[in-house]
Formats: structure tokens, C-alpha cells, sequence
């Protein structure tokens, strides 16, 4: 892949984890239980990792 796309897909995926953890984060105060937030959790972060090494490291190569 070139630059510009590693470098946009990142960006993209981090996007999108930082909604997921907003979501993981505060949903249990609307009263929304622990089966919908760890996951939301767990996948933001991974989602932000992907989006890191996308953004970063692959740009590189």
C-alpha cells in the first residue's frame, strides 16, 4: 500500500475507536450493562492499535 492510504486507513480506525471507547466509557452511566461496554472497551483499544501501527509504522516502509 502506498503512504497516503496507510496513512488514511490509521487515521480512519482511530477515528473509529475513539467512539468506541466513548461508548465503552459511558454507557454504563445510562444505565446499559457490562455485556455491551467491555466489548466496546476491549475493541477500541485494539481498533486503536491497528490504527497506530497503520499510522505509523507502515507509513515508513
Amino acid at each position: 500500500m502506498s503512504k497516503n492510504v496507510c496513512k488514511m486507513t490509521g487515521m480512519i480506525l482511530m477515528i473509529i475507536s475513539v467512539f468506541l471507547l466513548m461508548a465503552g466509557l459511558y454507557l454504563p452511566q445510562a444505565g446499559i450493562s457490562g455485556t455491551i461496554t467491555i466489548p466496546c472497551l476491549v475493541t477500541g483499544m485494539v481498533i486503536l492499535l491497528v490504527g497506530i501501527i497503520f499510522y505509523k509504522i507502515l507509513k515508513n516502509e
